[in-house]
């Protein structure tokens, strides 16, 4: 996957991130912990969007400095999805390279109506789960931080799993967090997802295009 990599295309996004995340320490007076996590966070999910294996290492550096931020906004559940995610990028990791057939490198597939079903249902447990414990522990919108949550678990799980689907899922949830965090005073965050949200639409296309030429290979 690395020499599949667009170079020069990436540097484009890291400059752009860099000068989004400048203009928000200037403009919202966001920390340097944040700037450092809306640039890792926009590689990372670029990343993602080419199938590019750099995605792994970019992002536990990324969820390591959001673990912090989360933490000092008082966004317990977010703070905690930080640390499932590291658990997910190191396995996300490994899947990729080995997670196919006799430990090949992963193609991409889709959920089934079924599996759709038990998404659901993940999501739902999950966010019973967190409500409670979030509320006894004073966090910000108890719900709605629970529901982003576990939907957000559920979603990394089919990115490690290169499940097509699960830009459906990104897409819905960050357009949800974007007011989340304009309300906790995050700006340069809600920024960051609003782009998320345009990198898993490019995501989307770019995955159902992979699939195309990968059946096309197969047919032939």
């Amino acid at each position: 996957m690395l020499k599949n990599l667009n170079w020069p295309r990436l540097a484009l996004v890291t400059i752009a991130a860099v000068l989004v995340a400048g203009f928000c320490r200037r403009q919202y007076g966001s920390d340097w912990f944040e700037v450092s996590a809306f640039i890792t966070g926009v590689i990372g999910v670029y990343l993602a969007a080419v199938e590019h294996l750099l995605l792994w290492p970019i992002s536990i550096v990324n969820v390591l400095i959001y673990a912090w931020v989360f933490y000092t906004g008082r966004l317990y559940a977010d703070m905690t999805l930080q640390f499932f995610y590291f658990a997910l990028c190191i396995h996300g990791w490994w899947s990729w390279m080995h997670g196919g057939a006799k430990e090949t490198e992963l193609k991409i597939s889709r959920l089934t109506p079924k599996q759709w079903g038990l998404a659901v249902v993940a999501v739902v447990v999950g966010t019973a789960i967190y409500t409670p414990l979030v509320a006894h522990y004073k966090g910000s919108a108890p719900f709605v931080d629970s529901l982003l949550t576990s939907a957000s678990i559920v979603a990394q799980i089919l990115l490690n799993r290169k499940v097509f689907d699960n830009w459906i899922m990104w897409i819905l949830i960050d357009a949800a967090y974007v007011p989340l965090y304009v309300s906790r005073h995050f700006e340069a965050t809600a920024i960051l997802y609003f782009l998320f949200i345009v990198l898993a639409v490019v995501g989307l296309v770019n995955w159902r295009r992979l699939e195309r030429d990968t059946d096309a290979v197969t047919a032939t």
